[in-house]
């Protein structure tokens, strides 16, 4: 199967630099389409919650909302139009959901090929973290992650971390389309003590059979988290693309036990592949 789609969920304002750019620069490369999607909460979401409201003053208040969900959607057409203007070689095309931001992004996402999204830390509040919620954790999708340091969107080394779990199997398989263009491909473990399951020998061999010429690399985690391992050693590759399987279950799983998904979204410097 081929590439089709790249999805970009955007707000009122769009998304970041670095997020559009990718989405467009990887739409060029791979020869797809960009879709621009505006989740909109619908007007009776956005109501403050009172016992207190008359039903005269919902309704009105009902009313207000609508102009400004109704605002919102033509600023987020006026950011895209701007930016496929930017990018006139490159289809792209708009769409505006109403509904919850999750679910909406959700249901685009799973037409898409991968969704690019801003980290963590560059777009926070409710908003974004429900769209990458629904893009990583509902869609059964790859998201791409792009930091706003990420100065290089062409991904000619790809770093692959690896853990013997469905989640990194699943991350390589989506990565297909990048490992074939990369110049480099190094297979990362991060390991505890000199335990080894044998299973990185057996990725990367596979790999090989299947065209990828993989480096091996096994990486002592020390006193560090594993994100942190992660993020420091895919900051030290020129042009690289991190890959991972993301292990949370939920916004709050994470916030409440940490972990590498949680530390990568916050913190990594270059672009991050991540399969649920």
């Amino acid at each position: 199967m081929q590439l089709v789609r790249i999805l970009l969920p955007i707000d009122q304002h769009g998304t970041t630099e670095a997020c559009a750019a990718a989405a467009f620069a990887l739409a060029s490369r791979f020869r797809i389409e960009v879709e621009a999607l505006h989740p909109c909460p619908p007007a009776w979401q956005r109501l403050p919650y009172s016992s207190e409201l008359s039903p005269f003053a919902v309704q009105e208040l009902i009313e207000v909302e609508r102009e400004q969900a109704s605002l919102e959607k033509r600023h987020a057409k006026a950011w895209f139009r701007k930016m496929a203007k930017a990018f006139p070689k490159v289809k792209a095309t708009f769409a505006a959901g109403e509904g919850l931001v999750g679910l909406v992004v959700c249901k685009y996402a799973r037409m898409a090929d991968f969704s690019v999204v801003p980290g963590a830390g560059e777009a926070e509040g409710a908003f974004w973290s429900d769209v990458r919620e629904g893009a990583l954790f509902s869609s059964g999708r790859p998201m791409l992650v792009v930091p706003q340091e990420a100065l290089s969107k062409r991904a000619d080394t790809v770093v692959v971390a690896w853990k013997d779990r469905p989640e990194a199997v699943r991350a390589i398989v989506a990565a297909a389309p990048f490992l074939a263009k990369a110049k480099r491909v190094r297979v990362m473990s991060v390991t505890e003590g000199d335990h080894d399951d044998g299973s990185l020998a057996a990725i990367t061999d596979y790999l090989t059979r299947a065209g990828v010429a993989a480096e091996v690399a096994t990486v002592p985690q020390g006193s560090r988290g594993v994100g942190e391992v992660l993020v420091a050693e895919a900051g030290k590759q020129k042009s690289a693309m991190l890959v991972m399987g993301a292990y949370g279950h939920s916004r709050l799983r994470q916030w409440v036990f940490g972990g590498a998904t949680s530390y990568v979204l916050r913190n990594a410097t270059v672009p991050v592949l991540m399969v649920h």
